[in-house]
């Protein structure tokens, strides 16, 4: 039996090629989603409510077997042309409540303009709701399919094929369209927040605040000791 000893080098002792070395070490093994994206989808699924937006919930288990629940949100990122984000939930017109979002993020306008698109639709169809699922390969908002109702009492008043309905169909189509549109502008929000936290959380100085505190030893060269 030999003893071999290793000399060991904290973080801020190494040459700045060594240093980049452990930096990729550090982010190659924070990649995990649920370790960076949980605290995004979680406020995400906070303001969907305020959206009128009710998110599903999936079960998955965790290192110690529990089962836990999770916001269904699909995302890829961020580098490539299909990267992006998408939900799967239930929305209804009487559940959207733009003062208390507004209340929650005063300061962002494209939140704003979303919940006051959605609750200016929901003034004119109160008994209006969607169902949104995750379709296709990909997880950006297009890949998406709607399922929506906006029951109007006119058309029981109106005769069938005339003018008068067939405008109303059109508005109805129209509608329709600005509501899924709104919901998927609301899936890219989601995306930006999550890209904006990944950047975050792999800049150098995020990386390297992280690695002091946790105190990790390296080898001459930055490979983990």
């Amino acid at each position: 039996m030999r003893i071999k000893q290793t000399k060991v080098y904290q973080y801020d002792e190494l040459s700045d090629e060594a240093k980049e070395k452990a930096r990729n070490w550090h982010r190659d093994g924070n990649c995990d989603d649920t370790y960076w994206s949980k605290s995004v989808i979680d406020e995400a699924a906070t303001i969907a409510e305020s959206l009128g937006l009710d998110i599903n919930q999936t079960a998955y288990k965790t290192m110690g077997g529990e089962t836990k629940y999770k916001p269904t949100v699909y995302f890829s990122g961020f580098w490539s042309q299909g990267d992006g984000a998408c939900v799967e939930g239930t929305w209804r017109a009487s559940d959207v409540k733009a003062d208390k979002l507004k209340e929650y993020a005063p300061q962002d306008k494209e939140l704003h303009r979303i919940v006051d698109g959605l609750a200016e639709l929901a003034k004119e169809y109160p008994d209006g709701h969607f169902s949104v699922k995750h379709r296709g390969h990909y997880s950006h908002s297009g890949c998406t399919a709607f399922d929506v109702e906006l029951p109007n009492t006119q058309e029981d008043e109106l005769e069938y094929d005339s003018p008068e309905f067939k405008l109303l169909q059109v508005k109805l189509g129209e509608d329709e369209e600005t509501i899924i549109e709104l919901a998927r502008d609301f899936m890219n929000w989601i995306y930006k927040q999550l890209k904006e936290e990944w950047d975050y959380q792999n800049s150098d100085e995020q990386v390297e605040e992280s690695i002091r505190a946790n105190e990790y030893e390296f080898l001459e060269d930055g490979t983990i000791a």
